[in-house]
């Protein structure tokens, strides 16, 4: 089970993301966090850890599961097959198979943590997926 954190946000921001929740931009309030945080954390400089102690733990080796469940699609498969391409050294297995209308694709992710971060952050931009969870292994 995931940590629950809880926050205050100001009336403005409350609105923002319900519109953004409304409009089915996000399924809900902690994908949309949840998102937002993943995009925050792959923007910031590696370098701004090394004084915290933390530059370790962001170029550590992890293995990670990526579990797609997404429409059979052509254009939503080239969306994703160009991030394939963008990460292929570090995809070391895919699995995929078709369910009904759904293309269901599992991968397995060896490399380092801001990679991983990166490809569920670049994998959470395809808008039309129907599910998608990750898991780090190690």
């Amino acid at each position: 089970m995931s940590p629950i954190i809880s926050i205050s946000i100001n009336e403005s921001l409350k609105q923002f993301i319900n519109k953004l929740v409304s409009k089915n931009r996000y399924d809900n309030k902690s994908k949309l966090i949840r998102d937002a945080l993943l995009r925050l954390m792959s923007d910031i400089e590696v370098s701004s850890f090394e004084s915290i102690g933390d530059i370790a733990s962001i170029e550590k080796s992890i293995i990670g599961n990526l579990i797609i469940i997404m429409p059979h699609d052509p254009i939503v498969q080239r969306k994703l097959n160009k991030i394939e391409n963008k990460y292929m050294e570090q995809i070391v297995n895919k699995n995929q198979h078709f369910q009904g209308e759904n293309l269901i694709m599992s991968i397995i992710f060896d490399g380092n943590v801001a990679d991983f971060q990166n490809i569920v952050v670049d994998i959470n931009g395809i808008k039309e997926l129907k599910n998608f969870r990750y898991l780090i292994v190690n």
